[in-house]
């Protein structure tokens, strides 16, 4: 088992090694066949296919069925699904991705969760909404971080696995939780 605190090179590797290979083995359970072919392009089709309105509600409920037996916050897997969606990446690559622990690293400052000054509508009284918890802003901001920048490596190389390898490389992505 690796130590999620550490973060080494092949710790970071292994983790993002073991994300693609759950998503390949929950692919291949759900269809009876491998149905990946290591390349970026049918990543892409998949998300597109699974894009499609009838096929989402299905897609979520699994997704959320399979984060309640692995003990991820349904709440966590929820977020992650709608910001994979809304990302362009297939939300079971973006669960596992949750479920490793891997991601980009938080902001040094941290976030703010106080609403600004209203720029479309002045008469707007925006302090009298309550800001959302620092937390929250802070996991929605991570996640869609390293949603787009493993997106981005899928689309800019060639093997899935060469580009989950360069994410975990990469110098702010270590084991940092959701």
């Amino acid at each position: 088992m690796i130590d999620p605190d550490s973060d080494a090179v092949e710790n970071k590797e292994a983790s993002a090694r073991r994300a693609l290979e759950s998503y390949q083995e929950r692919r291949r359970g759900r269809r009876d066949d491998n149905t990946w072919f290591g390349d970026a392009g049918h990543l892409q089709k998949t998300v597109d296919r699974a894009r499609a309105a009838d096929g989402m509600d299905s897609r979520r409920a699994s997704i959320l069925e399979i984060s309640d037996e692995d003990g991820v916050p349904r709440d966590l897997a929820e977020l992650a699904f709608d910001i994979a969606t809304e990302e362009g990446l297939d939300p079971a690559v973006g669960y596992e991705l949750v479920r490793s622990g891997l991601g980009v690293a938080p902001p040094e400052g941290g976030v703010t969760s106080a609403p600004g000054q209203p720029e479309v509508d002045r008469y707007l009284p925006t302090w009298m909404f309550s800001p959302l918890p620092p937390d929250a802003v802070l996991r929605e901001r991570m996640l869609r971080f390293s949603f787009r920048r493993l997106r981005s490596l899928l689309i800019e190389e060639g093997d899935p696995g060469e580009a989950f390898r360069r994410f975990a490389n990469e110098p702010d992505v270590g084991h940092y939780g959701y």
